[in-house]
């Protein structure tokens, strides 16, 4: 997928736009990570979790230097999400500016989940993934096996289950996709068996109007 290309899922009612990171996105975003978590007083500093509804084990604030540094590819993508979503109420030049808002890390492990829930006080949610546990493709392998496979998975959800139509959509998450997403949409995460660290981030925008 091209990294600067944005993918449009329609499972249902609404969009879900899809991206590839760039590495130096993925890279920069990894080292500020590591830089809060292994820093006591950062740590501290820039934990989230009160404001989150993730059961995991850790959420931190991004600093906002590194989201600064890589705003305009994401500024990007957002406006390409906007232009490209049938809307009677926001079309392609309804917002003129977007304000990021309310960026931070999550890390999990095993066990840990993050419940359904939506964004508040935003116009897009959005999450890209920097890090998977090491053996999570050989636990998807053995779950393909069952009937149900989920583990580790992030599910989107909108409107009833009913003949002929489909009411969540539900994806594997690598290294470097990037999705975003109306504010609205009730989304969670399943967990996982794996030893190791899942790592994402997510932020949320606001779009003015003209």
């Amino acid at each position: 997928m091209d990294p600067f290309k944005l993918k449009l899922h329609r499972p249902f009612g609404p969009t879900i736009g899809q991206s590839l990171l760039p590495q130096d996105i993925i890279d920069d975003f990894n080292k500020d990570c590591e830089s809060l978590m292994d820093d006591p007083i950062k740590k501290k500093a820039h934990d989230h979790s009160q404001n989150l509804a993730g059961n995991v084990k850790q959420e931190l604030v991004i600093n906002s230097a590194i989201f600064k540094k890589h705003a305009d590819y994401f500024n990007g993508l957002c406006t390409a999400y906007i232009a490209a979503c049938p809307s009677d109420t926001y079309g392609p030049d309804a917002l003129k500016k977007l304000d990021f808002q309310s960026g931070w890390y999550v890390r999990s492990f095993a066990g840990d989940f993050n419940p359904a829930h939506f964004h508040s006080n935003c116009h897009l949610s959005t999450v890209g993934y920097l890090k998977m546990p090491e053996g999570m493709k050989e636990e998807w392998d053995r779950e393909d096996k069952d009937h149900f496979p989920s583990a580790g998975n992030i599910e989107m959800q909108f409107g009833q289950c009913q003949i002929f139509t489909n009411n969540t959509f539900r994806a594997r998450p690598r290294v470097g996709d990037f999705y975003v997403f109306p504010w609205w949409m009730y989304h969670m995460v399943y967990p996982f068996r794996s030893k190791g660290e899942r790592r994402s981030f997510s932020f949320n925008v606001f779009g003015k109007p003209k």
